[in-house]
């Protein structure tokens, strides 16, 4: 059973919460029937989000089984057979398909558009350098599209903007952390660690802009730019993080939940903006 939980990689459902930015920073968070579908499509883009980790797997499992650590994965490791597998992405599939279909049609293209994207990737892409994080960030938006459409919330190009920029970040400091291996993805070694250095500054720097102007020029309150304390703190400890000989940087979604500083920071600067946009 614990396998079959691996599987679906949970802790990654973690990045869906992309989907609640449209309806939090329109201050609709308490109007029930757009929190409701926001929920329904959080629900949908995570079966989604398993299916598409369980086909990723099924393709890898020879690539994954001569990993250090993906060799534990249960596919790669021989404790979930390839035909339970499919059978499981099949069964996600499905039931996405009928909440989008019952309750939030309004997302169907966004969630196919979701889906298409990750094959793209699983079979093409994840194997040709900067395509590859490019792509990965262009995910997040496309939830955060996801939760604007189920909610029928227009989304700004400032959150466009810093949703790019600070994703873009995260996964290029997975790629430095990955290329600490010796045994390495193919992938990988068309990296140049000097450049992943200059675009990791660059992706600091745009963000951090960004970010700023938004909190300046954006939000009605004077004490908005304050929360660029939060997002600094966050950013340089992942920073940290990425240049730790440990690799930690290589699972973004277990050190946003593990790591007391950039957790803290996350939960603060939520708490601090929840204040700002509803009282």
């Amino acid at each position: 059973m614990l396998s079959y939980l691996k599987l679906l990689r949970p802790h990654h459902w973690i990045k869906n919460f992309f989907i609640f930015v449209p309806i939090f920073f329109a201050k609709e968070i308490f109007v029930w029937e757009k929190l409701e579908n926001t929920l329904l499509a959080f629900v949908v883009f995570c079966l989604a989000a398993s299916a598409v980790y369980v086909v990723n797997d099924i393709v890898d499992r020879d690539q994954d089984a001569k990993h250090p650590v993906k060799k534990k994965r249960p596919i790669a490791s021989g404790k979930v057979s390839i035909g339970t597998a499919i059978l499981m992405v099949i069964s996600l599939l499905i039931m996405a398909a009928i909440i989008v279909w019952q309750w939030i049609p309004a997302i169907s293209y966004v969630v196919l558009i979701y889906l298409g994207l990750n094959l793209v990737y699983s079979f093409y892409l994840k194997h040709q350098a900067i395509f590859d994080v490019l792509l990965i960030s262009a995910l997040y938006l496309v939830r955060i599209i996801g939760g604007g459409f189920a909610t029928n919330t227009p989304i700004s190009s400032w959150l466009i903007l810093c949703t790019l920029f600070v994703t873009l970040f995260m996964i290029l400091g997975k790629r430095k952390a990955e290329l600490m291996h010796k045994k390495k993805r193919k992938v990988l070694s068309a990296y140049n660690p000097i450049v992943l250095d200059h675009l990791l500054t660059i992706t600091v720097a745009l963000t951090l802009i960004s970010y700023s102007l938004y909190s300046v020029l954006a939000i009605n309150s004077s004490y908005a730019v304050f929360s660029i304390f939060f997002v600094l703190l966050a950013m340089f400890r992942y920073l940290h993080l990425t240049y730790s000989e440990k690799g930690e940087a290589e699972n973004p979604e277990k050190i946003i939940l593990k790591d007391q500083v950039i957790l803290g920071s996350i939960l603060s600067w939520g708490i601090f903006m929840f204040i700002i946009f509803y009282y």
